[in-house]
C-alpha cells in the first residue's frame, strides 16, 4: 500500500464518519429546510471521490493522463471551499462536525502533497493508464468509490427535493 492509497482510505473513513454521524444523525441534512445548496455540494463532492478513489486505487496514471487525478483533486478543493462558506452561512455546525472537517482538511493536504510529489515522475512517462496489481487497497478504494457514487445520487435527489419544497413555500 502506498502512502497516497493510505491517505485516500483514511479520507474515505473520515468522510464516511462525517456523513453518517453529522449529516445524517445529528443534523439530518437530507430533510433539513434550507440545506439544498449544501446537499448539491455534497453530491458533487461524492461524485469527485467516487471517481478519485478508484482512479488512484486501481490505476497508475502516466504522461499527460496524470492530470486526471490532479483535476479531480482541484475540483474537490473548490467544492470544499464553497461548502465551508455555505455551511457557515446557513447553519451552526456541531462540535463533532467541526472536528471532523479539520481532520478532513489536514488529510486533504496530505493527499495533495503526495499527489504533487508523484506528479513529476508520472508526467515523465509515456501517456498510459495502467492497472495496478489486483487486491489490497485498490479493492477497498474501488468499493469506497462505488459507495460514494451511490451516496451522490441520494444527496442529489435530496437537494432537488429540498429545492422543490422551498419553491412551494415561497
Amino acid at each position: 500500500m502506498t502512502a497516497l492509497q493510505a491517505a485516500l482510505l483514511l479520507h474515505g473513513l473520515l468522510g464516511g464518519a462525517d456523513v453518517i454521524l453529522n449529516h445524517e444523525l445529528l443534523v439530518r441534512l437530507p430533510s433539513r429546510p434550507g440545506a439544498a445548496a449544501e446537499q448539491r455540494l455534497h453530491s458533487a463532492r461524492e461524485v469527485i471521490f467516487g471517481l478519485l478513489f478508484p482512479s488512484l486505487g486501481l490505476f497508475s496514471w502516466h504522461g499527460w493522463l496524470a492530470w486526471w487525478p490532479v483535476a479531480l483533486l482541484l475540483a474537490e478543493i473548490l467544492v470544499s471551499l464553497r461548502d465551508t462558506v455555505v455551511e457557515g452561512d446557513t447553519r451552526h455546525l456541531p462540535v463533532p462536525e467541526r472536528i471532523l472537517h479539520v481532520l478532513l482538511f489536514i488529510n486533504l493536504g496530505v493527499i495533495a502533497t503526495l499527489l504533487l510529489q508523484a506528479l513529476p515522475g508520472w508526467l515523465a512517462l509515456p501517456a498510459a493508464m495502467q492497472a495496478l496489481p489486483p487486491g489490497g487497497p485498490g479493492q477497498w478504494l474501488a468499493a469506497m468509490g462505488a459507495i460514494s457514487l451511490a451516496w451522490s445520487v441520494r444527496d442529489g435527489l435530496s437537494a432537488r427535493r429540498l429545492r422543490l419544497r422551498a419553491g412551494q413555500h415561497a
